[in-house]
């Protein structure tokens, strides 16, 4: 079994810690912004308001580790790999990385109230380094984030043509299960709003734009 990423290259090797730190960020600031979270952020949050709700504590991070847990069993199913065992090394990094911007490095840089001007900066500024960090984490040859995997293997089970669309269909999953952990607690759609519907259609089409970037600089290390 030929796996790319055994092949060590420092090149490829810091993009990919650089992309799981952006991740992190991203997932921090969104929730600093507070105008709408990315589509999988909504799932997350809305399970840790949920779990909050009936007294469950859970960190952001933990909230993501549970959910990357369940897509990885997913992604074994349906893909039948070995090697996507190795996405768990991606889902503990990325998780610690939000919890380490969210609940540590934040606190102290953004200390107080936010105005409404700095949380649109925050929320384009999370955008786009969600997005690229997504599309550096599938260039770089290393074991992707399971939502990449999962994408990834969609589009080989499934055979679908287009990146973009099978990426839509990932966010809105994600979506759809932070709608329904916000309707079970009974107060509002959490971190749904109107954003986060935008977010899952540009998601996939800004991810397309990052690695067809690296892909005209020659900056891929896995078959896409």
């Amino acid at each position: 079994m030929k796996v790319p990423w055994l092949k060590f290259s420092l090149k490829y090797l810091s993009l990919y810690g650089l992309g799981i730190i952006a991740l992190g960020l991203g997932v921090a600031l969104f929730t600093r912004a507070n105008l709408g979270v990315a589509p999988w952020d909504t799932a997350i949050l809305n399970l840790k308001r949920l779990l909050d709700f009936y007294q469950v504590n859970i960190t952001l991070g933990q909230s993501s580790l549970i959910h990357t847990t369940v897509l990885l069993l997913t992604v074994l199913l349906i893909g039948r790999r070995f090697e996507s065992f190795l996405a768990i090394f991606p889902m503990v990094t990325i998780s610690l990385s939000i919890d380490l911007w969210d609940l540590v490095l934040l606190p102290i840089l953004m200390p107080g109230p936010l105005d409404l001007w700095f949380k649109i900066i925050l929320f384009i500024v999370a955008t786009l380094l969600m997005t690229w960090g997504l599309a550096t984490i599938i260039i770089s040859g290393f074991p992707p984030n399971v939502y990449d995997d999962f994408h990834l293997t969609i589009i080989r089970v499934f055979k679908i043509k287009s990146f973009t669309a099978a990426r839509w269909f990932i966010e809105f999953l994600g979506i759809a299960l932070g709608t329904t952990y916000a309707l079970i607690q009974g107060q509002g759609l959490g971190g749904v709003t109107i954003l986060s519907l935008g977010l899952a259609l540009a998601f996939g089409t800004l991810i397309n734009f990052f690695v067809t970037w690296y892909r005209r600089h020659k900056l891929l290390n896995r078959t896409l």
